[in-house]
């Protein structure tokens, strides 16, 4: 609160009036100093050097009037409230100067109402000097929160490019880890020449992917292939696959062994998530085939089961047949995962994929299915294994209508180009 004196500025060309004017302030109890004038050019020195709180300005003087003090003070120092005293003055009169900014209108013969219309002015002052005071603290505090919030969102920006940077980092490392090439049967040959050729989509939903595959040689007769899909999506999971890679060579002294390779990684991964104190699981299958033996092995941990085309008969089977699938690799300990076997011919293939393949829905959020699925590959059966999984993936992506896979999608593909004459295959 002010504890100043009011500084007034006194329009006034009558001692008199002058002196009971301010005697009326002062027995209302107003403390306050006080600069009296009369002249046109003595009110403009006082506007711009006397710094007043308030005018009280006569209305009619010899040479100027307050018709004119008000519009000079609007213009000098708008935010002083003037309070016109006058003998005698029409009521249009007052209604215009009131409409022309005066804060009040008190005439001498009523000087009762000099006090309360003084008082009111004053506080009129300073609710609008608190009211600018809150507006430009506002100011000011918005102006620290867009600083802050700039700040804040630079900083989001630099955090948001280094993890862009790192992710794209990621997505190279992870898709490093994948086959660049597929291995030959027997060891030099062209794909060509091959006893055994591939195929495979690769499809993340995002920068990483928690889909991946591997296809291994095992021996000059006989090759492998490793796929899985880690619970969830993201870094987190892209993290897991590169551990499942990892353990994949660690262990690649069982590659011949589906049932075993899948056991010795369950336990792997099981002491692994014990030391870190979380649960996570992944499902996995691993396939190998033996063109001298002509059997395909197998074991699955889990994951959708791989699909058989007959060359022969146009037939599309289930690996897993018969079969029961072990676990998800990384939830139960103590898990043996059996090896299963099949015959395999000439001209036979075999997809291994992850479940985005069949999960993927359309505008009207119906799914692909499994069912579909093998009754697509059935009505591609015909084809060379490159042109059936082309034709394959282009059936799902009109299927999805537009719409952005839901999950990965990872499809490795194997063909039997030509068997091997041997005693154990003759057998």
């Amino acid at each position: 609160m002010n504890t100043q004196p009011i500084r007034i500025l006194a329009l006034e060309d009558s001692v008199l009036d002058e002196e009971l004017i301010l005697r009326e302030l002062k027995q209302g109890g107003i403390d306050f100093t006080s600069t009296r004038v009369q002249t046109r050019d003595e009110f403009e020195r006082a506007l711009r050097e006397h710094q007043p709180g308030i005018i009280l300005a006569d209305f009619k003087l010899p040479a100027f009037d307050g018709s004119q003090a008000l519009a000079m003070a609007r213009e000098i120092c708008p935010d002083v409230p003037v309070i016109i005293i006058s003998g005698a003055v029409g009521e249009e009169t007052a209604v215009e100067l009131l409409k022309n900014g005066a804060t009040d209108f008190v005439l001498k013969d009523r000087l009762k109402r000099l006090v309360p219309a003084f008082h009111r002015a004053m506080r009129e002052v300073e609710s609008r000097d608190a009211r600018r005071k809150a507006e430009a603290d506002l100011r000011a505090l918005n102006e620290q929160l867009e600083q802050r919030v700039a700040e804040r969102t630079r900083e989001l920006w630099e955090k948001n490019t280094i993890m862009e940077e790192d992710l794209e980092m990621a997505r190279e490392l992870q898709m490093a880890f994948l086959p660049s090439c597929f291995p030959t049967l027997p060891r030099g040959s062209s794909p060509a020449a091959s006893d055994v050729r591939f195929y495979s989509i690769f499809h993340p939903t995002s920068s990483v992917s928690g889909d991946f595959y591997n296809v291994v040689r095992i021996s000059d007769t006989a090759v492998g292939i490793f796929i899985c899909d880690v619970m969830g999506h993201g870094v987190r999971a892209a993290l897991v696959t590169a551990m499942m890679r990892a353990l994949e060579e660690q262990l690649s002294d069982a590659a011949a062994d589906p049932g075993a390779l899948l056991t010795q990684m369950n336990k792997s991964l099981r002491d692994i998530l014990r030391q870190l104190g979380t649960t996570l699981f992944t499902t996995a299958c691993y396939i190998t085939l033996d063109v001298e033996t002509r059997r395909l092995a197998y074991a699955n941990a889990g994951h959708p089961s791989p699909l058989i085309v007959r060359h022969a008969t146009r037939e599309v089977e289930a690996v897993n047949g018969h079969f029961k699938s072990g676990p998800a690799l990384g939830l139960l300990d103590q898990v043996r995962y059996h090896t299963h076997k099949l015959t395999v011919a000439e001209g036979d293939c075999i997809l291994a994929f992850t479940d985005g393949l069949f999960e993927v829905e359309n505008p009207q959020s119906q799914s692909f299915t499994e069912q579909r699925l093998r009754d697509s590959i059935h009505q591609h059966a015909h084809l060379p294994l490159e042109n059936l999984i082309k034709n394959l993936s282009h059936e799902i992506v009109d299927f999805a209508g537009g719409l952005p896979f839901s999950d990965d999608v990872c499809v490795v593909g194997m063909e039997v180009a030509r068997l091997r004459t041997s005693a154990a295959g003759a057998a």
